[in-house]
């Protein structure tokens, strides 16, 4: 498993595009950051204001596009080049090699939030006073947002491991994750449910990552997170179990 964990790092390291992917990332959300004027306060040197809020409202939009990129060569990539049959021929499970490929795509996620880190102590040291940020809050933030690409993460496996092609994998991806991100949430709007709409809003990602977000680490939104991520990997191993049938 540690060994195909490792193919992963090396294979998205190895091309361009995982380079691209991290520095679309943060090039996108610097220049929002400090540079583009806004009028909604997503400016941090305009705005004055010692948060990093503007962060992680940007930051679930740019998830939707860079993980399912991130992840469409998980399993496609696999499929297309007939090595999936190879790995499955090693003494490892099918849910061992979705781990492997899982946890490799979350350390990925992992490496491309660490530099944001930069934002913040930039806006600690700039306060006036110094450290005037909430702290607790922007944690709780960066949980969420981790916890968020996690989610994004296992629905890109997922979608991965439905084709043999990058290209629909990466559409299937972002099509699922914005369905699971916003969906619920409009459809909750549309007062269709009566009474259940509130159900029917928590059953989408966007409520408990505003909750999160909020500095409000609730254990039945880190359960939701945890449920949603073990679903999207238990859809993958059923997918991976097909080929035995």
């Amino acid at each position: 498993m540690y060994a195909l964990f490792n193919k992963e790092i090396k294979s998205f390291f190895g091309s361009l595009i995982g380079y691209v992917i991290i520095c679309v990332f943060l090039v996108v959300t610097g220049i929002f950051l400090w540079v583009i004027p806004s009028s909604d306060n997503a400016n941090i040197l305009e705005s004055g204001l010692a948060t990093l809020e503007p962060l992680f409202v940007m930051a679930p939009w740019l998830y939707l596009l860079l993980i399912p990129a991130m992840t469409m060569r998980s399993m496609a990539d696999e499929k297309m080049l007939g090595t999936l049959e190879l790995i499955v021929t090693k003494p490892i499970t099918d849910l061992q090699i979705i781990l492997a490929k899982y946890f490799a795509n979350l350390t990925i996620l992992l490496l491309t939030l660490l530099p944001t880190l930069v934002y913040f102590f930039t806006i600690y040291f700039l306060g006036a006073p110094q450290g005037n940020i909430d702290t607790g809050a922007t944690l709780g933030s960066y949980i969420g947002l981790f916890l968020l690409g996690a989610i994004f993460i296992a629905i890109g496996i997922f979608s991965s491991s439905i084709t043999k092609s990058q290209i629909i994998a990466l559409i299937i991806a972002i099509l699922l994750s914005v369905f699971c991100y916003i969906g619920f949430e409009y459809f909750s709007q549309m007062n269709l449910f009566g009474k259940y709409d509130l159900l029917v809003d928590q059953l989408g990602i966007s409520h408990h990552y505003y909750s999160i977000s909020q500095g409000q680490i609730d254990s039945r939104d880190v359960l939701y997170y945890f449920s949603a991520i073990v679903f999207f990997i238990l859809l993958t191993r059923l997918v991976l179990s097909t080929r035995k049938w």
